[in-house]
Order: C-alpha cells, then structure tokens, then sequence
C-alpha cells in the first residue's frame, strides 16, 4: 500500500507519493500567472519562418509562443494573421519561448482526446489492447486522435463513448468561443491545483492511501472518491513530520547514495541532464564483470526514481560503468526497459552503447524541480565554482599594487581568514599601511573598504 501525503492547509500545496517510507512522486502547486502546460489561448499569428518552417504566435497580454507548422492542422491557415486556438505543451524560459500545439489536447479519466490528427495509442500497462483498438476505430471521426489511458483496460464501450463525447463536447464550446473573439488571449485554464493532482495521484498510484492536513480537503476527497478514506492529521509541516521535506532537500544536490554503497552524480546543463553512476564504496564479488553488472543494474530503479521526482526532459545521458559482458549488457537493457515502460510521462530509450552509455528522451511539459525550487547562485553565477582563497590572494596582491603607486596613508581591507592566510604567505607589503579585518564568512572573498591619501 502506498501513502499519498496532501499538504493543502497552506498557500503553496505539495501533494507527494510515498512506498515504504521513501518518496516516489511529488507536485508541487504554487498560485500563478504564468503560461502553464495545457493552457489554450487564441493566438494570432505574427510571423512565419520558412527556415525553421515555424511560427511566432501573440498570445495576447504581451506573451508570444513559438509552433511549428507541421503542428498546425490543414483545416487552419498557415499565414501572418491567421487567428488559431493553440496550446501549451512546454513551458517558456528565460531563453526559449512557449512551445505550442494548434492539436488541442483534452484530458479524461479513461483517455486524451485530440482534435487535428488522426490516430489510436494504448497505454503500454494494457497487455490486450486489440479489443480497445477495435472499439475506438468504431467510434472515431475525421481529424480525430486518442489516447487511452490504463485506467480504460476494464472499461466497456458504453463508458469509452461516453469519455470521447465529453471530450467532444469541450472542444466544440472552446472553439465557439473562439469566434467570438476579437483579440488574442487566453480560452482555458489548465491550472491544475491541487485536487486534480491529487485526483491524477490516486488514478496513477491505486491502491494507495490517503493523509492530508486540511479538514475541508479532506471533505471534498471523500466526497468524490466515495472508496476512500481520508486520514486528517494535524500539523505545522506535515511534510517535516512523515519526513518528506528532508527527502525532497536533497534533490537539490548533485549526489544521490544508494543502499549498496554505490552513487549517482546528476547535473543540469543548458542542452541535456547527465548522470554518472559510480561504484563508490560498493564492495562486490571478486569477478570484476560481476561487480559492474551488480552496481549498474542496482542504480536503475533510483535513476528513474530521481528523473521522476527531479521531472528531469529533455536529453538524458546515463554514463553506467563500463567492462559488462553481453549477457550483463542484455540484463541492463532489461532493467531499462522494464522501468521506462511504467513512466507515465514518454520516455524514450534511444540507444545503449557497449561501453556504458545510455540515451534517454523524456517530453518535457513542466519546469524541473530545480528550475521551481532553486535560482542560479548569486555567487558562483551557476557555475558550482567560486574563486579559491590563493586566487583572491594573488588578485589581491595586484589590486594593492595599483594603489601603492598613490602612496596612500592607509588602506582597509575586509577578507575571509583563508584568503587573508594565503595572502599573508606570499609575504608582500609587509610594510603597507593595510588595516585588515577578518569576515567570518564560508565562501572566500575580500574587498578593498577604504582606501585614505
């Protein structure tokens, strides 16, 4: 049985997934204004890039968004000012725009209906998927696609119909709406909160059991899953006391230990996330080959538990260790497959090399977890790295030279201990007017206060 923990007697609501004890799935939901996944807008177009065979799309409210034309359906126009709805299916950065669809895409219980392509995908948890597939092909129309999610591996036809009308039916209001519309601007909220988390939660994680911290959450849980019971325990950090909140601190640091003595070491970089996995203190079998295989085949489950709770996207590396034989190859590649195949979010292998290394592609929707949680150090400027104490000291030496050449009467400088030791070593201007004081500070620095002729 699995725990999922609500925390929504707060501002910012965090809804997490717990299997023993160890935290296997977290959302975050802060009050916003910014462009979510989902969002529909009625965008126009502003303009066309042959080049990139792409477009630039004004969302109204000053905000813009980037589609590719092969994500336009033929029914729409192609040209500077044609009015289209689209949505959201990345979120924008600090460098990169919004990424939008004009297939809208709209979300049930049973299955995603989209309007503007044509196909039928089954969830890879549904072994039998024929019967599915013959019932959907009877209920499709043009321009129709689908996505039937595990939940519908039980479902008649009566209830699938019933799903796809619904979904229908949204579509059809938001682009009535649409028309009546004379600027651009936003059709429909995806703002999920924390319900419908929860709600995706309990659909992803049955059976799973229920705690939250709020009385009237815990209400409205119970009153649309009439199945379950809700827990309500009181406290100030409900999260601090079930000890998520020390779980979810570390995902903010780069090495992750396993059971086994082995570690990970995750880093975010502009292009791709790489993971490296390493034999630490792991102590294994004589047979070196045996001793790889064990710690590669160990770190998968924790690799895609952390791309999971760190909602890595992108390009993922995975650099195992080198030196399996074909046979531990061939386990690997098992594990892999075995794990990318329970993700809810796609996650594709692209490709396992002899010598260790992995290729993952994972659709990006949200932010990271770091991108929510963190900024880039002010320090460092994100780097990791700030400048060593013998650094500053030979920076400091000719910063002073400078300045003795004004024959000053006194000079105040504030440093760490570290930089002023190492300074001190290279045993210079001893006889300068300097007036040090020591700054009881972690990172090493220094800075020329006052400088009087």
């Amino acid at each position: 049985m699995k725990k999922l923990v609500i925390n929504a007697a707060n501002i910012e609501k965090r809804v997490a997934v717990l299997e023993d004890d160890v935290l296997i799935d977290v959302e975050i939901i802060r009050p916003s204004n910014k462009i979510q996944v989902g969002d529909i807008f009625y965008g126009f177009i502003q303009k066309i890039d042959r080049k990139m065979d792409a477009a630039f799309v004004d969302l109204g409210n000053q905000n813009k968004g980037f589609i590719h034309l092969k994500d336009i359906p033929a029914s729409y126009e192609k040209t500077q000012g044609a009015k289209i709805p689209v949505q959201i299916v990345r979120e924008g950065s600090a460098t990169k725009l919004p990424l939008l669809s004009a297939v809208l895409e709209f979300s049930g219980d049973l299955l995603i209906y989209l309007h503007g392509k044509e196909y039928i995908s089954i969830s890879k948890r549904i072994q039998d998927k024929e019967p599915l597939k013959i019932i959907m092909e009877s209920l499709l129309e043009e321009n129709e696609a689908i996505i039937i999610r595990s939940s519908a591996e039980t479902a008649t036809k009566e209830q699938l119909e019933l799903a796809l009308n619904q979904a229908r039916e949204k579509y059809q209001t938001l682009v009535k709406e649409a028309e009546t519309r004379k600027k651009p601007g936003l059709l429909l909220s995806a703002a999920s909160g924390v319900f419908l988390s929860t709600k995706q939660f309990i659909q992803r994680y049955m059976p799973i059991e229920i705690i939250t911290d709020d009385f009237e959450f815990a209400k409205i849980v119970e009153a649309n899953f009439t199945d379950k019971e809700v827990s309500l325990k009181k406290s100030a950090d409900l999260f601090a006391d079930l000890g998520i909140k020390q779980q979810m601190d570390r995902l903010s640091r780069p090495v992750v230990h396993l059971s086994n003595g082995s570690s990970l070491f995750i880093e975010k970089t502009e292009a791709m996330w790489v993971v490296d996995v390493n034999s630490s203190r792991f102590k294994g079998t004589s047979a070196k080959e045996k001793t790889i295989e064990a710690v590669n085949i160990k770190a998968v489950p924790e690799i895609f538990r952390q791309i999971r709770l760190r909602n890595m996207s992108g390009m993922i590396l995975v650099d195992f260790i080198g030196g399996m034989s074909e046979e531990g190859q061939g386990e690997l590649r098992e594990a892999i497959e075995k794990e990318s195949r329970e993700e809810y979010i796609t996650t594709q292998v692209a490709a396992l090399s002899q010598s260790g290394l992995l290729q993952l592609t994972r659709r990006k929707k949200q932010q990271s977890f770091l991108e929510v949680t963190t900024i880039p150090c002010p320090v460092c400027y994100g780097t990791g790295h700030v400048a060593s104490k013998d650094t500053l000291a030979f920076q400091l030496e000719r910063e002073l030279s400078g300045i003795m050449m004004g024959d000053p009467s006194s000079i105040q400088v504030i440093t760490t201990e570290d930089v002023l030791d190492a300074f001190l070593d290279l045993n210079t201007f001893n006889n300068a007017p300097i007036d040090w004081e020591v700054a009881d500070e972690r990172v090493p620095f220094y800075q020329i206060a006052r400088v009087e002729n």
